[in-house]
């Protein structure tokens, strides 16, 4: 830790999107109980609708990124990233256990999750999310994102025998960051971020 930092604030500060890994041997032993964390965090109404699916198996990794069409990528000059990954997790969200959940007598006066102006699967998804980065983050591995909007997802579902009525946050990749030729980030214009008591520009 630096300058005082707190072990969180030190993941944290560290945690940054990786795209692009080594192609590494790993005791993927220490990553079992990944999962298990990931999803503690707090569901709307404890709806439990949050659940994830881990990825060990290297030749499943490899159809992955088929599937993700990671070759595009490569051909283009860009470094391998799916492929080059020591495990793949998928949160997954089922929106029928919430509804199921709200639709219960206790939740009789809270307002119908048909009507949530942000919908809670989501943003307890997110949770679930973060909480993955950063236990990747304890075990020295660096981490990326993945949504589906460029992949079909029937495929995806096919291949991991998902349900239908289960949708696909993202998929989180687990690696060890290619250093040998970093590429350039480009300098974006900083922006306020944090704001006092109120909304300022």
């Amino acid at each position: 830790m630096n300058n005082g930092d707190s072990y969180l604030e030190s993941l944290l500060s560290n945690r940054k999107i990786v795209r692009s890994y080594k192609k590494v041997n790993f005791d993927k032993k220490t990553l079992n109980k990944i999962a298990s964390y990931t999803i503690k965090i707090p569901t709307a109404g404890f709806s439990r609708g949050i659940e994830i699916i881990q990825v060990f198996n290297e030749n499943t990794i490899k159809d992955i990124s088929n599937l993700f069409n990671e070759r595009k990528y490569t051909e283009q000059g860009k470094d391998p990233w799916i492929s080059h990954s020591v495990a793949l997790f998928f949160i997954i969200l089922n929106e029928n256990a919430y509804h199921k959940r709200y639709s219960e007598d206790d939740k009789a006066k809270a307002i119908n999750s048909n009507d949530w102006d942000v919908p809670y699967w989501f943003v307890d998804a997110g949770a679930a999310m973060m909480n993955c980065m950063l236990l990747l983050e304890e075990q020295e591995l660096s981490s990326g994102f993945m949504g589906l909007h460029n992949t079909n997802r029937k495929s995806v579902h096919n291949l991991l025998d998902i349900p239908e009525d289960y949708l696909i946050m993202g998929m989180i990749t687990a690696g060890v960051e290619n250093e040998v030729n970093p590429k350039s980030s480009s300098k974006l214009q900083k922006k306020k971020l944090i704001h006092n008591e109120k909304f300022s520009k």
